[in-house]
């Protein structure tokens, strides 16, 4: 493990010196390379075909979230409507550490002889 570790090091060091030294010509010249391959035409056509690929999904995807969205707030809402059970966010408040606080048990909730009074 500790050679493993000690090798990576070695590798890192001697990438370095080494990236030093070759300064910057050598990296003029791998900039130009990327340039020089930017430029080819199969290239640009690869990188516009992949852009609109990735367009076309990330418009699946919203139209896809925005669908389910609105799906679940429908669903929501249906239930929320008419059903007397629903607890009156407003009439609860937080204790300063956050807890929630009310006179009276949420909905569906057993009021029990042993809950400690807040």
């Amino acid at each position: 493990m500790i050679r493993r570790k000690l090798t990576l090091a070695a590798g890192f060091a001697a990438g370095y010196v080494l990236g030093a030294r070759a300064g910057e010509q050598r990296y003029r010249q791998i900039e130009a390379k990327f340039r020089e391959l930017a430029g080819m035409p199969a290239v640009q056509d690869l990188t516009s075909s992949l852009a609109d690929t990735a367009s076309q999904l990330g418009d699946k995807a919203k139209a896809t979230v925005n669908e389910k969205v609105t799906e679940a707030v429908t669903a929501v809402g249906d239930k929320v409507t008419g059903n007397d059970d629903v607890v009156d966010l407003a009439s609860t408040s937080k204790s300063r550490t956050g807890a929630r606080t009310t006179s009276t048990p949420m909905a569906g909730a057993a009021a029990s002889a042993t809950a400690p009074d807040v």
